[in-house]
């Protein structure tokens, strides 16, 4: 396999620790949702203990509100593009809905059937599902990143990280603020706003909403096309002339009890509804010339004239003929749509004995996402699908930490979840008429229903050997078990003697059950008030289960579906210290990780399908290093730079990439991938910045500032199709301010990839296409925000 030569800016940046890092000034104090400061010390939860981020021996990147608001932030993606070596990707072929990615290590967002290796918490919810990140993100108070696994002290463990979100919690006095603002390349405008304060001495409520409407970034210029084997049934071109077409609405209601010193209660209820113009709709073709779709009953392909196959805000995606989709279960007239809806409740509740406390977090969470989509991804009416994904989960964690005074503390827990997962495809691949026992033209209904159920312990003791060395060692204890269902409940009589799908009526079922015990160790060592350096040992586990493919093949049953748990261990070394009276903070890791059993994305021959199997073993070794530089009153420098060496230690059961050949390394329908990079694995991430605030007199004051982000190339699709490689970019990102000294009001213009980059975050090979042909969600071009803000 050929190599590629990128820059490499490893010497150009060898005097730069910077950070892409803002370090706030008001943090997330434990569970409550209410914000605290520690002597101006950023204060994190990474251990389920308040800790300064400077004491913490974690990798963790801690990003404020204000931050987030000053950037325009109010999505996983755009969370994910400020921290280095994190790509959290909503994808647009159905399946999982997204990919997250932490130095590498993700998970195939092309089966349903999939959790995700780097999880979410929200509010104390441990969620796995990538769904979650098409919704809004609003009105936070801190996001926290920790990297590498984390097996103590989340729930369900995650092999490749967590991303945590805690909201804004209730406050001690009446305010809120009100923001609105829009975006002038997508035509996106947004309005906002939050309520807060006491309701009696005891309790107090926070009230939050948001709703926003997106014409879209990409122009749909796509026509009419008529197939060969069905003439009389056209495409009739762009539904919609722009894409996504977002349309959501969102909201939360926190309440928060304290009727004593020693005990409070905080509830959060969270919902969201949103519509947009279909899966595909943030996706572009990549391919030579005009994208070609095969008409199997013909045995041709068809052209589609109108998309040029370049990332550059054109695409061509075509609706469905109304006549076609009149008895197409869920097909929404041919129209590509996603509805999408969910809940997130929380209720956590803290009881502070003398030298013990006591913590429990109740969940709950239900999405559901229903759509229709044109997944020839261009104007040709040849692939389609209704798909629905519906999930839900319960879950209960207990917990208790000491602080006993002495050299010995301790923390322990235990966790409960019970899941369940619904869906539902509808699929069209050839237009052979009506079922004549029903009238439906959709090919085939594929149901699967999944249910599972998670028990889990944690325990760690912590031991002050000295008073500038801490030990800390524990493990948990994992059960799960899972359940599945499979099989189509209706397939179209025309389209049966194709031999495609399993028969009509037939089902296939399966459990699945595994114990796992994932310890992990720390020694700290703080040399001084402002230094920590410290070494770990981790390991990580996430479940095995099975694939829910988009189609159950013809003579498939659940023992192809099935993959076994993946696993993570390795270790990293850190220091961390605040410089020069406080004004540098620097943060340097260095981390080396093996990881066995990937679950991936894999070609069975037999059946032939596309499956998730336990298909390789990898590593991951890298260093990161981060600083903030104060200069002077009002002008602070940062910057990181992070270099990622994430291969494949084996491999040898890749799937190869539409017509690839013997001599480019295929050996029938696979090929042996094994000392090459992971998908969407940068080897290097930069990012350099400057902010400056000065008051102008008057109480009037201007903020400015500026960030470059470089990534070097990566591999968009997990087969290594040349074609879905994304080569090294570079995006500048600035703001301007124009506030009250006392940030009582605020007008900001918000830049977010000034350079108008289009670049790929996901991929995969279009569905009877030619060997050339990939689709890719693309990062958001240019942005430019006009935001105001009004606070009391």
């Amino acid at each position: 396999m050929a190599m590629r030569q990128e820059w490499n800016p490893g010497c150009a940046l060898a005097l730069v620790l910077a950070t892409g890092t803002v370090m706030p000034t008001q943090v997330q104090a434990q569970d409550t949702g209410k914000a605290t400061a520690i002597e101006g010390d950023i204060i994190v939860t990474a251990r389920r203990r308040e800790e300064t981020l400077m004491d913490v021996p974690v990798a963790i990147t801690a990003i404020s509100a204000e931050q987030l608001e000053r950037s325009g932030s109010t999505d996983l993606q755009k969370i994910g593009q400020m921290i280095p070596q994190v790509i959290l990707a909503k994808t647009g072929g159905g399946g999982a809905g997204a990919s997250f990615t932490i130095r590498g290590l993700g998970s195939s967002a092309l089966d349903a059937g999939i959790d995700q290796t780097v999880s979410l918490n929200i509010d104390g919810l441990q969620i796995s599902r990538g769904r979650l990140v098409a919704q809004s993100f609003f009105d936070i108070q801190q996001v926290e990143v920790l990297k590498g696994p984390q097996a103590l002290f989340f729930g369900k463990n995650s092999p490749g990280g967590v991303v945590s979100l805690r909201t804004k919690g209730a406050t001690d006095t009446l305010e809120g603020y009100g923001r609105a603002g829009y975006e002038f390349r997508a035509r996106e405008r947004f309005v906002e706003g939050a309520i807060s304060g006491p309701i009696t001495d005891t309790l107090g409520f926070r009230v939050a909403a948001r709703g926003s409407k997106m014409d879209g970034y990409i122009r749909n210029v796509a026509g009419p096309v008529t197939v060969p084997s069905a003439p009389d049934f056209p495409s009739v071109g762009a539904a919609h002339g722009r894409d996504p077409g977002t349309r959501e609405v969102l909201g939360r209601l926190t309440l928060e009890w304290k009727p004593t010193s020693d005990f409070d209660a905080t509830f959060k209820l969270f919902g969201d509804r949103l519509r947009d113009n279909g899966e595909t709709a943030g996706t572009e073709l990549l391919c030579s010339g005009n994208s070609r779709t095969l008409d199997i009953l013909s045995g041709t392909y068809v052209t589609d004239p109108y998309g040029d196959c370049k990332l550059n805000g054109k695409r061509s995606l075509g609706a469905f003929n109304p006549d076609l989709t009149a008895n197409y279960p869920d097909a929404n007239g041919g129209v590509p749509i996603t509805r999408y809806q969910s809940v997130l409740t929380s209720l956590t509740m803290n009881y502070r004995a003398d030298k013990l406390t006591f913590t429990s977090v109740t969940g709950f969470w239900h999405y559901k996402n229903d759509g229709f989509d044109n997944f020839s991804f261009d104007a040709t009416p040849i692939v389609a699908g209704a798909n629905m994904d519906k999930s839900q989960a319960f879950s209960q964690e207990l917990r208790v930490n000491s602080n006993l005074g002495g050299p010995l503390d301790f923390a322990a827990g235990f966790y409960f979840e019970s899941s369940k997962r619904d869906t539902r495809g509808n699929g069209f691949v050839a237009n052979v008429g009506p079922d004549p026992r029903n009238g439906q033209t959709n090919n085939w209904q594929f149901l699967t229903a999944n249910s599972g159920k998670t028990y889990s312990a944690f325990g760690q003791l912590i031991w002050k050997v000295l008073d500038t060395v801490e030990l800390a060692g524990g493990a948990r204890w994992t059960r799960e078990t899972k359940k599945t269902r499979q099989g189509n409940s209706f397939v179209n009589q025309n389209f049966a003697p194709l031999g495609i799908t399993a028969d009509e009526g037939v089902f296939t079922e399966g459990r699945f059950s595994d114990d796992q015990i994932s310890p992990e160790a720390t020694v700290t060592w703080r040399p001084s008030p402002s230094t920590t350096i410290y070494g770990a040992y981790k390991t990580g586990y996430k479940s095995g289960g099975f694939s829910n493919p988009s189609i159950l093949s013809a003579g498939q049953t659940v023992a192809d579906l099935g993959f076994a748990p993946e696993k993570a261990n390795g270790g990293e070394i850190g220091f961390k210290g605040e410089l020069m009276g406080r004004r540098l903070l620097v943060n340097l890791t260095g981390y080396r990780y093996t990881f066995k059993g990937l679950q991936l994305t894999s070609f069975n021959p037999s059946p032939p399908s596309f499956t998730i199997r336990n298909a390789a073993s990898a590593r991951a070794t890298g260093v990161e290093a981060d600083a903030s530089f104060t200069a002077s009153e009002g002008l602070t420098l940062r910057g990181a730079v992070g270099y990622n060496k994430a291969e494949y230690l084996n491999f040898d059961s890749a799937p190869c990439y539409a017509g690839q050949s013997a001599d480019e390394g295929c050996n029938g329908t696979t090929q042996d991938l094994s000392g090459t990079r992971l998908v969407r694995a940068p080897s290097w991430n930069v990012t350099g910045g400057i902010g400056y605030d000065t008051p102008l007199g008057s109480g009037l004051a201007l903020g400015l500032s500026a960030d470059a982000r470089y990534t070097s190339g990566y591999w968009l699709l997990e087969n290594q199709n040349p074609v879905g490689y994304q080569k090294g970019f570079a995006v500048l990102n600035a703001t301007a301010r124009f506030h009250a000294e006392d940030d009582g009001w605020e007008i900001a213009l918000i830049g977010r990839n000034l350079t108008d980059k289009y670049y790929g975050v996901a991929g995969a090979e279009k569905p009877f296409g030619t060997p050339d042909a990939v689709w890719v969600s693309i990062g958001r071009p240019r942005e430019v925000l006009l935001q105001g803000t009004v606070r009391f």
